[in-house]
């Protein structure tokens, strides 16, 4: 779900100044009456009514582990995913799925490879 527009967020707070209750400021701006009650406790806490972050937040387990991950894929480009991340939990003791794991390598701009020979079609 979206945050609220800053320019509602104002026009909530403005007619809670301007004297209207609650109830009053929900029914006119269709909004709930724990929505109405938070953004003027944050207006009268903190000063303003600026949404908090929506996502992007985590950061993830192997940041420290940079150079490693890199040093890891220079020396065997064909390890799968699967591998890389078995090997996170063995040597580094960070358990961490594959799908995290693409993710970051994705942030790092590395990428798996895998041989040509593994590509062909086998023999009949």
């Amino acid at each position: 779900m979206r945050p609220l527009s800053q320019d509602l967020r104002r026009r909530i707070v403005a007619a809670r100044e301007a004297g209207a209750g609650t109830g009053e400021v929900c029914r006119r701006f269709m909004i709930s009456r724990s929505t109405a009650e938070r953004l003027w406790n944050q207006h009268r806490q903190v000063g303003h009514v600026q949404p908090r972050q929506v996502g992007g937040y985590r950061k993830s387990r192997l940041e420290g582990h940079a150079g490693t991950l890199e040093r890891w894929i220079t020396r065997q480009a064909d390890m799968s995913l699967v591998e890389i991340s078995e090997r996170c939990w063995s040597d580094l003791g960070v358990r961490i799925s594959v799908t995290a794991l693409w993710h970051q390598l994705r942030r790092q701009g590395l990428s798996v490879k895998k041989n040509d020979a593994r590509r062909r079609a086998k023999p009949a």
